[in-house]
């Protein structure tokens, strides 16, 4: 049984309670087990907020570079579901800028190309002094089409 399994499902999202988030919600049941909070998801860009804390920190007391990676790859990928696409990823660059610390990591993904077959998406994540600590750029292919869902913000103060 895997740990998702436990998630409760309303609609298309999981949710899980997370102690310093309260209730945080996603499509993707492994990046909500890992504390991926999905914040926003419209047209113009989807956004993500992530706590920095022990189970997603390597020995130097930063986030892993690989935990960075997925967090970046899961709000792209949710930036095209408002265009209704359900996608796999295909390809990514990421830069990183500066070791990412804090209390917290936020995430905006910008769709910059919407196709039928293949979607390029821009990434950033800030910190919580809003320091650049990646930028990416992601390829998905569209394996599926969809109606589109769009998410509100659920904590409109946490955008840069």
């Amino acid at each position: 049984m895997a740990s998702w399994d436990k998630l409760e499902k309303q609609g298309p999202f999981y949710y899980k309670d997370h102690p310093q988030l309260g209730k945080i919600r996603g499509l993707d049941p492994w990046a909500v087990d890992n504390g991926i909070h999905l914040i926003r998801m419209e047209q113009d860009a989807a956004e993500g907020i992530m706590m920095v804390d022990e189970s997603n920190q390597q020995q130097y007391g930063t986030v892993h570079g690989g935990m960075l990676v997925a967090f970046a790859d899961t709000i792209g990928g949710h930036s095209l579901v408002a265009h209704g696409r359900m996608c796999v990823t295909q390809g990514s660059t990421v830069n990183f800028i500066r070791p990412a610390s804090g209390a917290y990591l936020f995430c905006r993904a910008k769709p910059l190309q919407v196709g039928s077959r293949i979607c390029v998406v821009s990434v950033e994540q800030r910190n919580d002094r809003d320091e650049l600590v990646t930028t990416a750029l992601f390829t998905f292919a569209v394996v599926k089409k969809m109606d589109p869902i769009l998410l509100p913000p659920k904590h409109p103060s946490l955008t840069f």
